[in-house]
């Protein structure tokens, strides 16, 4: 009896069994393999107890698509002959983008840097979880010092509620927008832009970011820790 509860608390808590929004993609919308379709809507965005995020405040977004894995060092030499990484690590996040070089990767690929706001429905859906995957947990390498990027889709079991992975570990991601909150002064406005989804790290502590914290970089910076995720406008019907 015994071990048939402690099986049943397994499963019942198991990461695998991220709850999927059931999407229904309209009639004449093609959404290539590597995307994903996120609908029109309300969303719940930011936190009531963080100031600097929109506070729980319900925004509406029209359709769009957004990749759902980070880019991968491989598909950004695909159109960078001079980006150098280790031949075994073609999998893992391109990292060391600048803001610019994560826009002009995206709009070779005719698409664009999300919207903050974009990229926070897409992490955490409309039910205004803290977490992608909706439950609490430790990360594995907690205790240990350093950045430790993994393979884009290595981690089925940590992604949201639309199938995103990466978005509350791995490498922070640029957004096209400016960092801003009400109060700001006026003299560090226009000087940052929004970064989402990478973990939160000091010496000795290494933890996922939930859904709706705002991280920021100046825009020509180039860090081993900051990615990027590419979304689409959706095409008009022919």
């Amino acid at each position: 009896m015994l071990v048939f509860l402690i099986l049943s608390f397994f499963i019942s808590c198991s990461k695998d069994s991220v709850e999927q929004i059931k999407v229904k993609i309209p009639a004449g919308v093609v959404v290539p393999e590597e995307m994903v379709f996120i609908p029109e809507g309300d969303f719940i965005m930011g936190s009531e107890n963080e100031k600097r995020t929109a506070k729980g405040k319900k925004i509406f977004l029209s359709a769009y698509l957004i990749d759902r894995f980070e880019t991968s060092r491989n598909e950004y030499a695909e159109l960078n002959s001079n980006y150098r990484f280790a031949e075994n690590k073609g999998d893992f996040p391109a990292a060391k983008l600048s803001y610019f070089d994560a826009k002009s990767y995206c709009q070779l690929r005719g698409k664009r840097l999300p919207t903050e706001a974009e990229w926070e429905k897409a992490a955490r859906g409309t039910d205004g979880r803290k977490w992608p995957w909706l439950v609490y947990y430790k990360h594995p390498n907690d205790g240990f010092s350093g950045f430790i990027p993994e393979p884009v889709a290595k981690r089925g079991d940590w992604i949201g509620p639309y199938g995103l992975y990466g978005t509350g570990h791995n490498v922070w991601e640029w957004t096209s927008d400016w960092y801003y909150y009400p109060g700001m002064p006026e003299g560090k406005r226009k000087k940052h832009k929004v970064i989402r989804g990478g973990l939160l790290q000091t010496h000795t502590m290494i933890r996922f970011s939930p859904t709706w914290y705002r991280n920021f970089q100046y825009p020509n910076n180039r860090f081993n820790f900051v990615g990027v995720r590419c979304a689409r406008d959706i095409k008009p019907n022919p």
